[in-house]
């Protein structure tokens, strides 16, 4: 069939194809104005484009409590105290130092009711302090010295299978959910409130699964027993949602779509189906997982596959085409699981393959072998009226292989030498505080960046621009090697009178820094200023609502400053000149 190319296009191919990789490996000015886009960028770009959910200052709900059994109160005592001494479980009150807290109430003259209030403080101070079941109480005594006798007991489950009692109606085995609270609360221990949290969360943590628990008196003295009541959550979730958080050379305007099966064979699993389509790219994306252990270990694995075509006029005739496909397998451990704080280990391996092509022809043929270790976590605390901490790091251990183009490899090895091992450091921190007790203010702060021993192939670069990024710059810009984000952000609740209806208002400043190459070579820098670090500043605002299912954000910002890494032609990443940027998002979950 004859060629649709000109003759001198077909002619020279070879010519071209040189050009287009050398472009594409150091994008030299005499090749194009702006970066060409490639597999491994666009891949890059879908998985650091979904802004993280709003958080929320407020921490779980506490867990329901055993009520106290009190004696009947005797009207006529009265007495003087002259000391307090501890029954029961005595190590716990020298642990504890209680002689200290009670020592304010000695020489006072008390009736009963005063008497108990002293224990009733104890138990609140010991239930403070993590002793879930703890009671300090009155026995029956002899007060014609005024010395006080307070019982303490630490509190226990009851020991065997009876100590904990699962109800309820859900796909999954009560066993199976027993079994996952019975590994945090080693039986014979004294029950302590991370250990109770744990086996509750836990739970929870399950696809599928909707769980409420209380504590009740057990048969053995100084004993309880947990009871939880387990009913089926959702058997199928997800969301759709549409944006324009695409690359403009294949498509801004997105439309994304996501279900989950939850449990659908009844062992805490979880099947998730994902896509995405603008006009010049597809996605698709599936993923499964599944407990291995009832203490939280958790097996994942996916696979996904994306298609591209530029369509964006300066590319048109090079009929620039390729695509990603990524299979990958995780496990994670919760290592802290509570209501105020959670800390967990994550390993798992990827493989990207990764193809771009060009007036028809192999213009890239590149995999990465990468293996990721990573923490994560957040806090919830009272500090200046509450917030929230959330922080992460992962280390990635990687192999770029570029055998699969000659020629993309030899321009490599005279340009970036990206092929081979690298490694590098990824770290993110945030904060969100309230402003006030009772405030609608809250303050947002958070801090994100990259380091890496060498150059990267453009799927594992740090990237500035785009709605996560320094919000006045488009998807792509600045993509490099090493670097940081901040940013902070003025948020304000606004009190509609509508009930579901949510809306919050807010301002930011963004501000980054990147470094495009660990180690530059002549020519590196395809920018206007040859600058391989500079920085990027925005200020803006936007708008969230939530009503129901139903989510809008959207934010505008302006740059702050010039762009150093624009183009010879003074052009951003998406071949525009525009100081501002606006974003948005609507979605609906189901």
């Amino acid at each position: 069939m004859q060629s649709s190319f000109p003759t001198s296009v077909r002619s020279g191919w070879p010519l071209v194809r040189w050009s287009l990789i050398m472009a594409s490996t150091a994008c030299a000015p005499y090749v194009c104005a702006a970066t060409l886009p490639n597999a491994g960028q666009l891949l890059n770009e879908y998985q650091q484009t979904v802004p993280a959910e709003p958080q929320s200052t407020e921490p779980p709900p506490a867990f329901e409590l055993p009520t106290e059994t009190r004696q009947i109160a005797d009207s006529a005592l009265r007495v003087t105290l002259t000391a307090v001494r501890f029954s029961g479980d005595i190590a716990l009150a020298q642990k504890e130092n209680l002689q200290a807290r009670v020592k304010p109430v000695l020489g006072k003259t008390l009736d009963h009711a005063g008497l108990q209030q002293i224990a009733d403080a104890l138990t609140r101070y010991l239930r403070g302090r993590g002793y879930v079941l703890a009671r300090a109480y009155l026995p029956r005594q002899d007060l014609t010295d005024g010395v006080l006798e307070i019982a303490l007991m630490q509190g226990r489950l009851e020991s065997g299978k009876q100590r904990i009692e699962v109800g309820g109606t859900t796909r999954s085995n009560p066993e199976r959910l027993r079994a996952i609270a019975a590994s945090a609360l080693p039986e014979g221990e004294v029950l302590r409130a991370e250990d109770l949290e744990r086996a509750l969360l836990l739970i929870n943590d399950q696809p599928g699964v909707s769980a409420r628990s209380a504590l009740e008196r057990g048969t053995q003295p100084g004993t309880s027993r947990l009871l939880v009541d387990a009913k089926a959550g959702q058997r199928v979730s997800g969301g759709v949602s549409a944006d324009n958080y695409g690359n403009r050379s294949t498509g801004t305007a997105r439309l994304n779509a996501q279900v989950s099966l939850n449990d659908p064979l009844g062992i805490g699993d979880q099947l998730t189906l994902g896509a995405s389509k603008t006009t010049g790219s597809d996605i698709f994306g599936a993923s499964y997982s599944l407990p291995l252990t009832p203490s939280g270990l958790r097996l994942q694995v996916g696979a996904s596959y994306l298609r591209y075509d530029v369509d964006q006029q300066q590319f048109r005739s090079l009929d620039l085409r390729g695509n990603a496909r990524t299979a990958s397998i995780g496990l994670s451990y919760p290592l802290i699981r509570s209501r105020l704080q959670n800390l967990y280990v994550t390993a798992g391996y990827e493989h990207k393959a990764l193809e771009d092509r060009a007036l028809g022809s192999n213009l890239r043929d590149r995999s990465l072998d990468n293996f990721t270790f990573g923490l994560s976590g957040n806090r919830f605390d009272d500090f200046a009226s509450g917030g929230v901490t959330d922080a992460g790091v992962s280390l990635t251990l990687g192999k770029l292989d570029l055998s699969g183009n000659r020629a993309d490899a030899f321009a490599d090895a005279r340009t970036a030498g990206s092929d081979g091992r690298f490694e590098k450091v990824n770290l993110r921190v945030s904060r969100l505080q309230n402003l006030g007790a009772g405030s609608d203010w809250s303050l947002y702060a958070g801090l994100s960046a990259q380091w890496a021993d060498q150059n990267l192939d453009s799927a594992e670069k740090f990237l500035l621009g785009g709605p996560a990024g320094v919000r006045a710059y488009p998807i792509g810009e600045a993509a490099g090697d090493h670097g940081w984000l901040g940013t902070l952000e003025v948020r304000r609740m606004i009190d509609t009178g509508i009930p579901q209806l949510r809306v919050q208002a807010l301002g930011f400043l963004d501000t980054g820094r990147v470094w495009l190459h660990q180690d530059r070579w002549q020519g590196s820098e395809n920018n206007a200023t040859g600058r391989n670090r500079y920085d990027l500043n925005a200020v803006g605002a936007g708008v969230n609502v939530w009503f129901d299912r139903w989510t809008l954000r959207t934010a505008v910002a302006r740059t702050l400053g010039d762009n150093p890494g624009r183009s010879v032609n003074g052009l951003d990443a998406d071949s525009r000149s525009s100081d501002w940027r606006a974003w948005i998002q609507a979605s609906v979950a189901f």
